[in-house]
């Protein structure tokens, strides 16, 4: 055989073994297993672990990426399989809306009564963001973390003065004397303020008692911090919104206080797709394309959970401004 067709033949082998590989690797997680090792091999395939469960950027209904559909249904996952001995959430999000962060909320209190829930403040982790974190057991941020905001906005736009600009009318037919006050064609009067002041007022006592429930303090403790400020993780810590400094590391080692065990409880992730799955443990690696649905979801809420200096809400905004200038 010559040179060239035994390089071929390498080739096509190397290709081959590749591909019977990956399928192998893909087997040893599937079946009943949800979540799995990265590193998970013959050796300790099915070992118990933490489950890793991220909640990333802006909270939106819906069951894409960020959408509360898909975190509950991996909450709902975590409880399920036997392997998973506690479950560690990574939260780096400004909030979302009313309902999707209420949604993942009242799912982990429900997931903290059967094995321990410790969160992780990354980055952020304000309003809706921390209104999911106080669900847990415990709470861990870097000393550099944003924490709280704890607060309901609604934002009415007024674009009534740029349609008189440019000699642009609009005529409103409504059943219902309160139909249209929310469109932004003109400002709201008295008592439509009241209105949405009082909806914005329930949802805002309603974060009040889930975040002191949550956190197991008092509601008037809570209210102290409750007025849509912001807190470095070392401020949160000696308020009291926090448990501690720390990462993963500290995070683990709380569960395994909990759990009354030294065992190293490996952490395990969510296990893909079979195709996303068999394209990341071949050599030529993987492209997801993660997208803004939860995003644009939470956007079109009338009330969020949204800290306004989240990127995602500046983003949007900043997009409809100009939108406006053109």
């Amino acid at each position: 055989m010559d040179r060239s067709r035994l390089l071929t033949a390498l080739a096509l082998a190397f290709t081959l073994l590749a591909v019977i590989l990956s399928l192998l690797n893909i087997s040893l997680g599937r079946g009943s297993r949800t979540f799995v090792s990265p590193a998970e091999s013959f050796i300790n395939s099915g070992r118990a672990g933490v489950a890793f469960i991220e909640i990333k950027g802006v909270i939106g209904d819906g069951g894409g990426p960020g959408g509360a559909d898909q975190i509950v249904a991996s909450l709902d996952a975590a409880e399920k399989d036997a392997a998973v001995r506690a479950v560690l959430l990574s939260i780096n999000s400004p909030g979302g809306s009313v309902g999707a962060t209420k949604k993942i909320y009242d799912r982990i209190m429900r997931l903290r009564k059967s094995r321990p829930v410790v969160a992780i403040i990354t980055d952020v982790a304000a309003s809706g963001g921390y209104y999911v974190a106080s669900a847990a057991d415990k709470v861990y941020a870097y000393a550099g973390s944003l924490v709280g905001s704890i607060g309901v906005i609604a934002i009415h736009p007024n674009v009534g003065p740029f349609l008189d600009r440019y000699g642009i009318q609009i005529e409103t037919i409504k059943a219902g004397r309160f139909k249209d006050s929310s469109y932004p064609f003109r400002n709201m009067t008295e008592e439509e303020r009241a209105m949405h002041q009082r909806a914005l007022d329930q949802a805002y006592d309603q974060f009040i008692v889930d975040v002191a429930e949550g956190r197991r303090q008092s509601q008037a403790t809570v209210r102290s911090w409750a007025e849509g400020r912001i807190f470095s993780g070392t401020q949160a810590r000696a308020e009291q919104m926090i448990d501690d400094l720390g990462g993963e590391d500290r995070a683990l080692q709380a569960i395994r206080e909990a759990l009354k065990s030294d065992e190293e409880l490996p952490v395990l992730r969510p296990r893909r797709e079979f195709w996303d799955e068999f394209w990341s443990s071949s050599p030529w690696g993987s492209r997801v394309d993660h997208g803004s649905a939860a995003m644009q979801s939470a956007l079109q809420s009338p009330m969020l959970y949204l800290y306004p200096g989240g990127l995602g809400f500046s983003l949007e905004l900043s997009g409809a401004t100009r939108a406006l200038e053109r």
